[in-house]
């Protein structure tokens, strides 16, 4: 069970579904299929596909709904226009093969200079008898012009908490609140996962922030790097992540 949870994004996702606290942090995701893709437009007018094996940001893809049946494919730097369902089906399935993929909800990301942001939210504990204690933050910057915030690939940027937040114009009140929040949320999420995982010490969740400063699970990652926080000027949570990584 561990190994399939460690794997597989879904399962973590369906796995965190279970607590009720969570569900409105959880954007909804679905697995991949033609019915699924249409409901979930339908509903949404924009997705995320991406898939359930993967890391790094590769293979994501965003599909916009535009009008008359035309379908926006955003992938990489590459944006793509094309009409008709079937037309639009089909080229989906030639990015994709024959990989599992899943579909989930495109979360209205805050922006810095018009590139879409979230954080990553290192949670640890020195020993599987201790409590969980969020030790890190870094917010990913994406490039110009990509959807994903993954640092390389998108030849992004890493900043800190306080430097995003200026950029985003955020008061120091509603800051402390929602840092507050991450942390809950970040907590709770990994004691619910460690209910399928009980020998785990770390997870590293990509959490991001709509236009009304709602906090959002995107993903949970069972073997984050922390690269990103050598990245940043102040090496205060580098160096505490890596002392708890040897359970000191």
């Amino acid at each position: 069970m561990a190994d399939l949870i460690g794997k597989n994004k879904y399962v973590r996702y369906l796995l965190l579904k279970e607590s009720e606290r969570l569900i409105p942090h959880l954007p909804e995701t679905i697995r991949f299929s033609e019915k699924g893709l249409w409901n979930m437009l339908s509903k949404y007018k924009n997705v995320i596909l991406k898939p359930v094996v993967g890391q790094r940001g590769k293979g994501i893809i965003k599909v916009s709904s535009k009008d008359s049946e035309a379908y926006e494919i955003h992938s990489e730097l590459e944006k793509t226009l094309i009409t008709g369902k079937n037309e639009t089906y089909e080229y989906l399935l030639t990015k994709i093969g024959d990989q599992p993929y899943m579909i989930q909800y495109r979360i209205a990301l805050a922006e810095i200079n018009a590139c879409p942001i979230d954080l990553r939210v290192m949670v640890q504990r020195k020993t599987t008898e201790d409590p969980w204690k969020v030790t890190g933050k870094a917010v990913k910057v994406a490039g110009s012009g990509y959807i994903v915030t993954n640092n390389e690939r998108s030849n992004g940027t890493i900043l800190s908490v306080e430097e995003a937040m200026q950029k985003l114009s955020i008061n120091k009140r509603t800051k402390r609140r929602i840092i507050k929040k991450i942390n809950q949320v970040t907590i709770h999420a990994a004691e619910v996962l460690t209910q399928s995982m009980p020998d785990h010490r770390v997870f590293g969740f990509d959490i991001g922030i709509d236009n009304s400063n709602h906090i959002w699970i995107i993903e949970a990652n069972r073997s984050p790097m922390v690269a990103h926080f050598k990245k940043l000027k102040d090496q205060t949570q580098y160096e505490r992540i890596m002392r708890y990584k040897k359970g000191e």
